[in-house]
């Protein structure tokens, strides 16, 4: 079966219908929709009790607001910006400040 990705707004959408009546059991429910019944099964539990997720910092926190606004800079004159570009820049940055230990992340 072919999985999609969905906005936000769209699996906000899902889970509505998943609360009416329907009479479909979670699997047949979510096949659909075309949406995986783990994926769907997740939501719906993450809907009652949301578990915070947690993240890291940026080790060095002044590289990567530059690096972020590198991004944002490119993207608003419409340059598409891959991951690959993300990393070469972020290594010039880190290059440039002598920065020994960098490794890049893809998060």
């Amino acid at each position: 079966m072919v999985r999609h990705s969905y906005f936000k707004h769209q699996i906000v959408d899902i889970l509505k219908r998943w609360k009416e009546p329907h009479g479909l059991t979670l699997p047949n429910f979510a096949a659909r929709e075309k949406i995986g019944k783990d994926s769907m099964s997740r939501r719906i539990r993450n809907e009652t009790s949301p578990v915070p997720i947690k993240r890291r910092g940026a080790v060095h926190r002044e590289r990567e607001k530059e690096l972020n606004s590198w991004v944002l800079e490119k993207r608003s004159v419409g340059v598409i910006v891959t991951d690959g570009d993300i990393w070469q820049r972020a290594l010039e940055i880190t290059t440039r400040d002598g920065v020994a230990d960098f490794r890049a992340s893809n998060g």
